[in-house]
């Protein structure tokens, strides 16, 4: 565990601090002394004294080791040509994904052509193309070339909004760029050998196998999730029931699911090699199914942390060594932040981790509380307790990342995991049998009505009052959350009064923290513009309540959800409208110009108005607006055109009017007294102004 801190922490280092080569090499110097000089007083009577300089020594060298691999991590995401329009070589790298007005594809850049030169660039991309017949012929390997210029992902404009240009980053991935149905064309397939290209066609053999079952769309996704790891057929809707029930780590094959086939494996070959002898070959036909089926699924992060760790376990089994299971957790932690150190920021690998660490550590300590010695009640209570100890060990990261809390977890992981588990059972069953027809038939069936009942008590459960509890916390908040916990275990382990003092006091901080944000909320007044490339979202808060102007309200709420849950906001009034408004708010007098209100107008005297906002992609002459009225504050949404918010922005240059382009400074809040774009508070005006 302490080599895995001392790695992971170097990774975090390098997200946050740079440092000089000249500083690393001096640590590295420091570090070799620090090893040196434990050996060299090894024998001697300070040996004992000074036995931390080794351990110091290591902790340095792994922490240098993690900052570079995050830094030849980050170089590898570098994309050498961005916005240039040019003639593109690429090499689809994975099959590409259906969206409902393109399909997503991750390509490896190879060259690029320009009228004047030639630039190899080697450098993974993500490229939308625009989805029509030919398109969705496309697959893994083919060679591409296409005309069309890369960029770097947008950074998130609006308050509290995804960071999708950091999620591609820690991906490898540092330009994205969308192509015609005229710009692109296929040059063949080039496809080459590779484990995971392999494990890919493996795994695709596997669905078309599943895909004669006849089932239902959600029925078919949720078997190719719960079994082989793909999440691709998953429609949002059925995503959310099964999140709001609080069963979605079912649909990600993590521990859960190697598990029970490493249990499965191990009575087969337990009784398939019953000789004490055999026990070394029985563990190593349980490895080699084991990987077998971290390989069909695809070789996903999560399937080989499981995997690896169960690997460990059966090895020191076979060994005769007691498993110390945080030690097998941080080994398979390591060796995958080995290969990978941006995983260490994956959402799905935080979950998995503090799942299994929640489940290791409270489990025994809950199951200590109650004494049952009934079998089959027994057998129920370990499965609530199991789902409970889990839940507290991901629920700091599930209010973080995703700010609700599933209220009936326990009562649908009763059902739902044996359900699962004999799921998983019968798709095995299945594909062994799939050569047969006639015996294969036998468990497809029975796997159908399975996949019906788990869909519909998901569905039943999604619909019940109250499933979720919506609470927001942000970053400081988590840490605090999290500190409480670790103190409060290690109170539980050793008994000081000062660990349990210290997690009263950061509960205590924690608690206060959330009234601030409420205090501050009720008193804020405050008007927001979003940033939205199609839509136009005028946000008008007082206190817990809020009405916006919108010319979609859907895609408001996809663009602002996050803003209002860290607010404590209530649900918001929507008022649809594509024509133009004239509001007076909080004396103030504002204008909602999205349509031709002031085409052909003139007027003697200019009506004075304190903000102005310009959306839904009007077209209009800069003369034709500003000579009709003077704003003291001008917001030119997402949605105007480049050049007509840039001929705005120097007329109220020329006549000292303020003026912020949502496109370039993020979403403008503008408040009594002050006036917030992108992070970043300035004075702009008061009521009495």
């Amino acid at each position: 565990m302490r080599l895995l801190f001392a790695l992971a922490s170097g990774i975090v280092v390098f997200q946050y601090w740079d440092i000089f080569k000249i500083t690393r090499l001096v640590w590295l110097f420091i570090a070799l002394i620090l090893i040196a000089w434990s050996f060299w007083i090894w024998k001697s009577r300070q040996a004992y004294r000074l036995r931390w300089l080794f351990g110091a020594g290591i902790f340095i060298l792994l922490f240098l080791w993690g900052f570079q691999l995050a830094e030849s991590a980050d170089q590898k995401s570098i994309f050498p040509c961005l916005n240039t329009k040019a003639i593109f070589v690429a090499t689809l790298s994975e099959t590409p994904v259906e969206k409902p007005n393109s399909l997503t594809c991750k390509l490896l850049v190879i060259s690029m052509y320009d009228s004047i030169n030639f630039v190899k660039i080697n450098a993974p991309a993500i490229l939308y193309v625009e989805k029509y017949d030919r398109a969705k012929s496309l697959k893994k390997g083919d060679s591409l070339l296409l005309r069309t210029t890369f960029q770097r992902p947008s950074r998130p404009l609006n308050p509290e909004s995804f960071n999708y240009a950091a999620f591609l980053q820690r991906k490898g991935i540092g330009a994205t760029a969308y192509v015609s149905a005229q710009e692109w064309l296929c040059t063949g397939n080039h496809q080459k050998f590779s484990l995971m290209s392999l494990a890919e066609a493996s795994r695709n053999y596997l669905l078309q196998l599943y895909r004669k079952i006849e089932l239902s769309k959600n029925e078919m996704a949720v078997l190719s999730a719960l079994t082989l790891g793909y999440k691709d057929e998953l429609e949002p809707e059925l995503r959310e029931d099964f999140s709001y029930a609080g069963v979605m780590h079912i649909l990600a094959v993590s521990g859960l699911h190697v598990g029970v086939i490493y249990m499965m494996l191990q009575l087969i070959f337990s009784i398939a090699f019953r000789r004490a002898k055999s026990k070394i070959l029985s563990t190593l036909f349980t490895l080699c199914a084991l990987w077998l089926y971290a390989f069909m699924t695809g070789l996903p992060p999560s399937v080989i942390r499981a995997t690896t760790m169960f690997s460990l376990v059966a090895i020191g089994t076979t060994l005769n060594r007691k498993s110390q299971i945080y030690n097998t957790i941080s080994v398979s932690a390591f060796i995958i932040l080995l290969g990978n150190p941006n995983l260490l920021f994956d959402v799905g690998f935080q979950l998995s981790y503090t799942a299994v660490i929640g489940i290791v550590y409270f489990q025994p300590k809950i199951n200590s509380l109650f004494k049952v010695k009934h079998r089959k009640l027994k057998w129920l209570t370990d499965l609530m307790i199991v789902s409970l100890a889990a839940q507290i060990g991901t629920l700091p990261l599930s209010l973080y990342y995703f700010h609700q809390f599933p209220n009936y977890f326990l009562v649908t992981n009763i059902i739902v995991i044996p359900l699962a588990s004999m799921i998983i059972y019968l798709a095995i069953g299945f594909l062994i049998l799939s050569p047969l027809p006639f015996l294969a038939a036998i468990p497809a069936f029975i796997l159908k009505l399975s996949l019906w009942l788990l869909n519909a008590i998901v569905g039943f459960v999604h619909d019940l009052p109250h499933v979720v509890s919506v609470w927001h916390i942000n970053f400081p908040q988590l840490i605090l959350c999290l500190l409480s916990i670790i103190s409060f275990c290690f109170y539980l382990e050793y008994k000081k009064f000062g660990a349990l003092f210290t997690s009263l006091c950061l509960t205590l901080i924690f608690t206060v923290s959330h009234l601030l944000i409420s205090f501050n909320t009720f008193h804020t007044q405050q008007l927001v513009i979003y940033a939205d490339p199609k839509n136009t979202h005028i946000d008008f808060i007082k206190g817990f309540n809020h009405q916006i102007y919108t010319t979609d309200s859907a895609s408001a709420v996809r663009n602002a959800s996050g803003f209002w849950k860290s607010h404590k906001l209530n649900e918001p009034k929507m008022i649809s409208k594509a024509n133009s408004s004239f509001i007076i708010d909080n004396h103030q007098k504002i204008l909602i110009l999205t349509d031709s209100l002031l085409h052909r107008k003139t007027t003697t005297l200019p009506l004075e108005i304190d903000i102005l906002i310009i959306g839904n992609g009007l077209k209009f002459r800069t003369s034709e607006i500003l000579n009709c009225i003077h704003p003291k504050i001008c917001v030119i949404d997402q949605t105007i055109s480049p050049w007509y918010a840039q001929d705005l922005q120097q007329f109220c240059l020329k006549n000292k009017i303020k003026c912020y382009d949502v496109k370039k400074c993020g979403a403008v809040r503008i408040q009594s007294p002050t006036y917030t774009s992108n992070g970043k508070t300035t004075r702009i005006f008061t009521k009495n102004n």
